[in-house]
This record gives structure tokens, C-alpha cells and sequence, in this order.
């Protein structure tokens, strides 16, 4: 075989090769954007998994086995579910729907305004009007037989998770064992490391969580309370639950307690505004950097860029589940392509 003939030969080898990992990395996406729902059951799933594994490992210290650790851990989640009934759980989901109704009704109100202003309509403008930007909360809001189909179908969706979490997180080493036989014999062993640390990090990040989320929950009943705000109690709850989101979640539970605030009256949206940024303050000075004491933080662009993405392409769990999916991601990547091929990190610039 002449030079050339062996030229143009590894030219067609290796576009053979890229039109390949094309075709896979497409066939990849259009896989997951046509189940996207199941894979982020998944990855929830693997989230409560972690949180599993990361309560045994806090009560290893204690000298409780790890299968002890586990039963301790599932036992938890089904007294915080048995609790959650028995102790009005179903009123508090009315309370929640009733002041779902009330951000609603100032979310009209507020339209309203605007029109009565000329805003909304573009009278004083040439722009189509705020009217057609601003969401109407009919819309926001679905009625009572489409929510119900909705809590079913999440409770489903609940079960899954929960059922998925139990069984990765008992036996760890047997799905892992799995998806390390996929490799070579001479990688098995880096990808066995890369997998540990990923699902070290996914640990620390969710103990990071629940420290930010009981924090802004605590600070905003205290808050909250102390200036008579209604529904406080609600208010912190959502606060603290949508604290698992970053930077888009405080911001919701932000505009939610002004809203709310605003129909008891505009002095009381401002001290809840007021007690908002105490909130955050904590937690951006407080909470957060103790956090990133024992997991990798996200540089914020990039948390807020793959949030917005995430939320485009699928919704609202998108959003919710975004950051720990980037998260993964940027570890596997970090250490199998910047650490093993690229050879580590790029030193600072000069």
C-alpha cells in the first residue's frame, strides 16, 4: 500500500470514527429528551439514595453498622411521611393551597393596577402592554379534578424514587460493580474511583442543602413571626423547601412572601421584604460558606445557565434537579477527561 493510499485510508478511519460519535451522542440526546421524565426520576432517585447513605455514614461514627445505619435511615423517612398525615398533613396541603390562591389573587390584583394605570394595555406606549408579559393566575392554577390526576401521578412518581433510593443505596457495589464492567480492565479501576467520588460529592452537596435549607426555614419563622406576618408558618416551610433550588428558589419564596404580604397591606410586603434580605444575608455569609467547606461549589453562572436550560428544555423538575446533575457531570468530567487526558486543571493566568 502505497503513502497515500494510507493516508486517505486513516482519513476515512478516523471520519468514520467522528461520524459515529456524532451519531451516538445524538442517538444519546433524543433518548433522553424523549424519556427525560424517567431519567430524572432516576437521578432523584440516586439523590435520596445518597441521603441514605450519608445518614449511615453519620451514625458510623456513632458505631451503628452500615445496614443498621440504612434501616435507621428508611424508618426516618417513613415517620416523616406517617408524621406529615397524622399531624394535618392534609390541612396543611389546603393551607398551601389556599395561600397559593391568595399570590394568585395578587398576581390579578396587580394586573389590574397596571391596566387602571395604562400600563398594561400600551395606551401610554407604543409596546403591546405589561398585560401580555405579566402571567394570568387562571392560568398559573389548575383545577381541582387536573390536580388531583397531578397528586396521583406524584405520588406514582414518589414511589418510584423511593423504591430506586432503597435499592441503590443497599446495595451500592452491585450497580456500581455494573457499570465499571462496561470498561476496560485497565480503566475499570479509575472509573470504580470516579463513580465514589461523584457520589461523595452528590453526598456533601445534599448535606450542604439541609443545612441551608433548615437554616432559611428556621430564620424565616423567626422573622416572619416577629412582624405579624399571616401565614408564617407556610411561608418559612416554603422558603425552606424552595432553598434546595439555588438562586432561583430563594427568589420564588422571595416574591411569594411579598405577595402575600402585600394583601394584608404594602407596609407589611416591605417588612417582609425586609426579613427576605436578613434571610438571604445568612445564608449567603452563614450557611453557604460552611457548606463549600466540604463540597465542590458551582461557579454561579453556570449553576443559573444550566437552571435556565434545564427549565426551557423540561420544566419545572428540570429546574429543581438541574444543579445536582451538573454537578455529577463536572465531576466525571474533571476527572476522566481534564484530570487523565488533559493532564489537570489550567494553572491561573499570569
Amino acid at each position: 500500500m502505497t503513502e497515500q493510499a494510507a493516508s486517505e485510508a486513516a482519513f476515512i478511519r478516523r471520519t468514520v470514527i467522528a461520524a459515529g460519535i456524532v451519531a451516538a451522542i445524538g442517538i444519546a440526546l433524543f433518548v433522553f429528551w424523549t424519556a427525560s421524565l424517567a431519567f430524572f426520576l432516576i437521578l432523584a432517585g440516586l439523590l435520596l439514595a445518597a441521603a441514605f447513605s450519608g445518614v449511615a455514614y453519620g451514625l458510623e461514627f456513632a458505631g451503628v453498622p452500615r445496614i443498621g445505619g440504612l434501616l435507621v435511615a428508611y424508618l426516618l423517612l417513613l415517620l416523616l411521611i406517617a408524621a406529615a398525615f397524622i399531624g394535618g398533613g392534609v390541612v396543611i396541603v389546603q393551607q398551601f393551597n389556599d395561600l397559593v390562591q391568595l399570590a394568585a389573587g395578587q398576581i390579578d390584583r396587580l394586573a389590574e393596577l397596571l391596566q387602571e394605570s395604562g400600563f398594561a394595555d400600551g395606551r401610554q406606549s407604543d409596546d403591546p402592554g405589561l398585560g401580555t408579559i405579566l402571567p394570568s393566575a387562571s392560568g398559573l392554577f389548575s383545577s381541582a379534578s387536573r390536580a388531583a390526576y397531578a397528586i396521583l401521578g406524584s405520588l406514582g412518581n414518589a414511589f418510584v424514587v423511593v423504591f430506586i433510593a432503597i435499592f441503590v443505596s443497599w446495595q451500592p457495589d452491585l450497580y456500581r460493580r455494573g457499570i465499571v464492567s462496561l470498561f476496560p480492565p485497565t480503566r475499570r479501576q479509575r472509573i470504580g474511583e470516579t463513580l465514589r467520588n461523584s457520589a461523595h460529592q452528590l453526598t456533601m452537596w445534599l448535606a450542604g442543602q439541609a443545612v441551608s435549607m433548615a437554616t432559611v426555614f428556621m430564620v424565616s419563622l423567626v422573622g416572619l413571626w416577629a412582624i405579624g406576618m399571616p401565614n408564617a408558618f407556610l411561608l418559612a416551610l416554603q422558603a425552606g423547601l424552595l432553598a434546595f433550588v439555588p438562586t432561583l428558589g430563594p427568589f420564588v419564596a422571595g416574591v411569594v412572601i411579598v405577595l402575600v404580604g402585600f394583601a394584608d397591606s404594602p407596609q407589611m410586603a416591605l417588612n417582609g421584604l425586609l426579613v427576605y434580605v436578613v434571610i438571604q444575608g445568612v445564608e449567603s455569609n452563614v450557611t453557604q460558606p460552611m457548606a463549600q467547606r466540604w463540597a465542590t461549589a458551582l461557579p454561579p453562572a453556570l449553576t443559573l445557565g444550566s437552571q435556565l436550560v434545564f427549565g426551557l428544555l423540561f420544566g419545572l423538575i428540570g429546574v429543581a434537579l438541574a444543579v445536582p446533575f451538573v454537578a455529577i457531570v463536572k465531576t466525571l468530567v474533571g476527572d476522566l477527561y481534564v484530570k487523565d487526558t488533559l493532564g489537570g486543571y489550567a494553572d491561573d493566568a499570569p
